[in-house]
Parts: C-alpha cells; structure tokens; sequence
C-alpha cells in the first residue's frame, strides 16, 4: 500500500493526465498568488475511466462541509486526501458489493493521499482513475482498484 501512495505522489510530481497525452501547456495568470484544486467539473470525462472524486482534506485539515467544489491554495506541494465516486453502473455487480463492504469496513482506509504541485493562476481538476485490470477481490480490499489523478488544468486567475 505505502508502494502505491508513493508511486501515485511521484507520478503526481510530473501531472499524470487521464487522456496520456499532456493538455496544452497552461499559463497562469500573471501576479496570481494562488492555485486552485476541485473536485467537480461539468465535463468529468467518464468515458476515459476518471470519475468525480471528494477532497475531504487538503495539507491535513478537512475541507469545508458546504457545497464549496473549489478550494483556493497557496502554490506549491499540496496534499489532498480523496476519496472516490466511481459510478457503479459501470461496475461489474460483484465489484459493487466488494466495494460498498470495503468502504464500510476499512472506513479511513477508504480514502486515499494525493500530492499535486500546485502552479499560482491554474486550477487542476481531480478524479479518480477506475483502474479496470485491479477489479479483482485482493485489489478491492487493498483500495488499489483506482487511482486520484489531475484530469485538466485550466488557467484560473485569483480575484
């Protein structure tokens, strides 16, 4: 498990993106001094296996319970802990009910750390990766079934 954290916090250092192919390099806004992380974006591309994810924590402390999606962030390494809302529709059955019994059993195991180098003036967009070769019940108890990633950067000025 600590393997897999590490890995997912040094493939986050280069920006993974869901696609394999790098969006176009973004430009943050000049004299921002902040970066953004969201967990929601209209456009979420399930049809490349990334789904809606929840930043629960950023650098340690819980995000806000209100219906808050875009949290402000100084630039730099930032930690989030996610977890995933992966659409069980595009499960197979036995893998939704693993799922649901390990999420109620392993609770904050459920929830996975991502690291993301935040630039000043770009907001990054954070999903989960179904990983579709790991649906099996060792990968489901160990959470390794999916992957946080930044699926899109977009250049996002603060007011």
């Amino acid at each position: 498990m600590l393997r897999h954290i590490l890995a997912t916090s040094i493939l986050l250092a280069g920006h993974a993106h869901a696609s394999g192919n790098p969006p176009a390099p973004v430009v943050g806004a000049a004299g921002s001094t902040c970066g953004y992380v969201t967990d929601q974006r209209a456009t979420i591309p399930k049809s490349q296996d990334i789904f809606p994810v929840e930043i629960t924590r950023i650098d340690g402390r819980s995000t806000p319970l209100d219906a808050r999606s875009r949290h402000s962030v100084q630039p730099g390494e930032r930690v989030l802990t996610v977890t995933d809302h992966i659409d069980p529709h595009r499960l197979p059955g036995a893998a939704v009910s693993q799922i649901a019994k390990m999420k109620r059993l392993e609770l904050q195991r459920a929830y996975k750390p991502f690291t993301v180098k935040v630039e000043p003036g770009v907001s990054y967009a954070i999903g989960a990766r179904l990983l579709r070769d790991r649906l099996d019940a060792q990968s489901i108890r160990d959470n390794a079934y999916w992957e946080p990633v930044v699926w899109e950067e977009r250049a996002e000025p603060c007011p």
